[in-house]
């Protein structure tokens, strides 16, 4: 076999493990990916996803919160999300998640979920609550939410 073969053999083969080696740790993160939902403190909003554990640089345990929003009205309050996350009787609460547009909270009708991509992270991990909230596009972004409701 000529050394130009040999090489491209070589090659081809590492390609292929790499990329069966890439799936098959994709498809595990996945699998462990655990899916949420709101059930519905407000008419108009709507929103989930997924939560999956995972360890940081440091080897750390962490939760992942990943989802999308639904607005089903235009109404003058965007539609958001909040996410609180608990650990030995102390809470560790995120910021009021939210689609904006030119830098105010957006109140678009949309009736399909829109993608909003990474929520929150925490180390906090007993139990993790999330609740629906509405945002008014005023100088003072006013929220109103509804009752925490328990994913985990």
């Amino acid at each position: 076999m000529s050394r130009r073969r040999l090489a491209a053999v070589t090659v081809a083969s590492l390609t292929a493990l790499s990329v069966t080696t890439i799936s098959a740790v994709t498809s595990e993160a996945n699998a462990a990916a655990r899916r949420w939902t709101t059930k519905g403190s407000f008419t108009n909003i709507e929103s989930g996803g997924t939560y999956a554990f995972y360890k940081d640089k440091k080897g750390r345990k962490r939760v992942r919160v990943d989802g999308w929003l639904r607005d089903r009205k235009k109404n003058g309050w965007a539609a958001g999300v909040q996410f609180e996350a608990t650990r030995s009787g102390k809470a560790r609460r995120s910021l009021v998640y939210f689609f904006s547009l030119k830098g105010k909270p957006a109140d678009f009708d949309y009736k399909e979920n829109k993608k909003y991509g990474l929520f929150f992270t925490s180390d906090h991990l007993s139990h993790l609550y999330v609740r629906e909230c509405g945002v008014r596009p005023n100088k003072r972004e006013t929220k109103k939410c509804g009752k925490w409701q328990k994913i985990y």
